[in-house]
């Protein structure tokens, strides 16, 4: 358990025992690494930990609600792709924008781990990590049961046809941010303090369930669903690896080589079929 405060032998001041250093005279705690704590994982005060938490998950819910009240209203025509984008842009940008405010007192926890090329670095080799997992996912599952794409997957594949720079600005940079603080930085951090596997399962799962569509109507589609569960769940598991072994920069880079890989994917062979390949 990661939660408690320490007293400073030097000053006398209390501070959270996850902090190396005192913040009020910057005393070394001598007892520091006796602590088990993770080298790489962020710590900031627990509020600002589940704040992360409820404004990355809660806000893009609720935004989108919003918005989708507002457009109806607007134009109750609007094409689905329009709306998809209209929603999309919207939303992440009102999130990050959020998540971003949060952060701004704490901006000096994270300059060590963002000033080093390693950390980017092991974040590609990540990515890649993360292509092939799914891909060997996807093929066992293809051969249990072919599958087609859920819900999720088909209205992001829809979008970035129709939107390919804003789709590489939402879904391949500004997406992964949002998401690693909301559930590495804030959900996997929190939980961290209490136990390193509860940590894994619960925001793998949560990460996993994000992505499932609770309303997607008949049996086939919720056995659809189900089936591509396994594949986001082991992405979240997987994030929350390069989060604890390599810090934030790698997960956040690793999210998003994996974005853009699929991103880059789905356009190309959008255009090999409008050339009839």
């Amino acid at each position: 358990m990661l939660f408690g405060k320490k007293k400073c032998s030097e000053c006398g001041s209390n501070y959270d025992i996850v902090e190396p250093t005192c913040p009020t005279c910057q005393h070394i705690d001598e007892n520091f690494e006796t602590r088990g704590i993770p080298k790489h994982v962020i710590f900031l005060p627990i509020y600002t930990q589940i704040l992360l938490f409820v404004i990355g998950w809660a806000g893009l819910t609720i935004l989108g609600i919003i918005v989708e009240l507002i457009i109806g209203a607007v134009n109750p025509n609007i094409s689905e792709v329009d709306y998809m984008m209209l929603i999309n842009v919207i939303r992440y940008l009102g999130v990050i924008l959020a998540l971003m405010g949060l952060l701004i007192p704490h901006l000096k926890k994270f300059k060590a781990h963002f000033i080093k090329a390693k950390p980017y670095l092991l974040g590609l080799a990540g990515g890649a990590a993360l292509i092939a997992a799914q891909l060997v996912i996807s093929l066992v599952i293809q051969a249990i049961r072919p599958t087609p794409s859920n819900a999720n997957q088909t209205a992001a594949e829809s979008f970035i046809v129709a939107y390919p720079v804003i789709s590489i600005l939402v879904i391949g940079i500004i997406g992964p941010i949002c998401e690693e603080l909301t559930y590495r930085l804030g959900l996997y951090s929190f939980f961290r303090r209490i136990n390193k596997v509860l940590a894994y399962i619960l925001t793998a799962v949560i990460f996993g369930l994000i992505h499932f569509d609770f309303f997607a109507g008949s049996a086939d589609a919720y056995i659809t669903e189900l089936l591509n569960l396994p594949s986001y769940m082991t992405a979240g598991f997987l994030l929350c690896l390069w989060y604890e072994k390599f810090g934030l920069a790698s997960s956040i880079i690793a999210h998003s080589f994996n974005n853009l890989y699929s991103i880059i994917a789905t356009l190309l062979l959008a255009l090999l079929k409008k050339y009839g390949y």
